[in-house]
């Protein structure tokens, strides 16, 4: 079967150096940054004070150092934002420029790049890492490569290269949000967009930043509404997600027939309609639902 990949321009590494940098990232991201090694990359989050979305990341190592993949026109942002923590810390921050990150996806995607199938599953090669992605197994894998080994490699393993669009759909069926254009930044609650069944969170690791009302929200069980997939074709995001006459979602993102979705969880039974045609909402099944909507 062809694997599709996508060249993720508008993804960027930043790479992260020096002594303290466990210690220092430790204390700051949701995820355990204890299980991050040569053969496992992280799928995380930096988050406000407050428990809300600022960043999210997939973390690898390069030797000695760390490469936290974040928003393309977002990394300055978030070199400036850790670097308001960094004290005395022996650690610094840069944008690499020198690597490029292609997405592929396809249900031989594990076995052709000679991986067994594990979550975040790191494999260093002669041309660059081929990572199984931290957050699901059926988005695929991250190769980080040079930019000029692109149209080799798709040659080599036989890959199809395809557009953004094409890789916003693949991820849109799955449900799974990315980056600051999707995710509601200084707005978004982590567990309403699924992080936490997409790995981003250690529940077990000590004090991060925004951790304790993330665990309140957990505990209380405060989540009301969720991101979905919804197949709505010739729907347009500027209207309303309607049960009855009563709004009960909004839209997010939307590429060709299939879009995201925030929809409150007492509603996902009920016929949803936008623009007066019926929606269909996907549960898919990396997601938990509380039992009590």
């Amino acid at each position: 079967m062809t694997l599709s990949a996508c060249l993720l321009s508008h993804r960027a590494l930043v790479r992260v150096t020096g002594n303290d940098k466990a210690t220092f990232l430790q204390g700051l991201i949701s995820n355990d940054v204890n299980k991050l090694s040569p053969e496992v990359a992280l799928f995380a989050l930096l988050l406000s004070p407050q428990g809300r979305y600022q960043f999210d990341l997939i973390l690898h190592l390069e030797g000695e150092d760390w490469l936290l993949e974040v928003d393309a026109a977002r990394a300055l942002s978030l070199i400036k934002r850790l670097s308001v923590f960094r004290l005395r810390s022996n650690v610094t921050f840069e944008v690499v420029e020198d690597r490029a990150i292609l997405a592929v996806w396809g249900e031989e995607v594990a076995s052709c790049l000679s991986l067994e199938g594990g979550l975040g599953e790191t494999q260093a090669t002669s041309w660059g890492t081929a990572v199984l992605d931290p957050r699901l197994i059926a988005l695929g894998a991250r190769l980080i490569i040079r930019s000029e080994d692109v149209e080799q490699i798709c040659h080599q393993y036989g890959i199809k290269l395809c557009s953004v669009s094409d890789y916003r759909y693949h991820r849109y069926q799955l449900g799974i949000p990315e980056g600051g254009e999707e995710i509601e930044v200084d707005r978004a609650i982590p567990l309403e967009w699924g992080m936490d069944e997409l790995n981003a969170i250690d529940w077990n690791k000590g004090c991060y930043m925004g951790q304790e009302l993330t665990a309140r929200t957990r505990y209380r069980g405060l989540v009301r509404k969720r991101i979905f997939p919804v197949y709505a074709p010739g729907i347009t995001l500027e209207q309303p997600i309607l049960a009855a006459e009563t709004e009960v979602g909004h839209w997010i993102a939307k590429e060709q027939d299939w879009g995201l979705a925030m929809v409150r969880l007492n509603a996902i039974d009920a016929q949803l309609t936008c623009d007066g045609q019926v929606l269909t909402i996907i549960c898919p099944s990396w997601m938990k639902l509380p039992e009590n909507n």
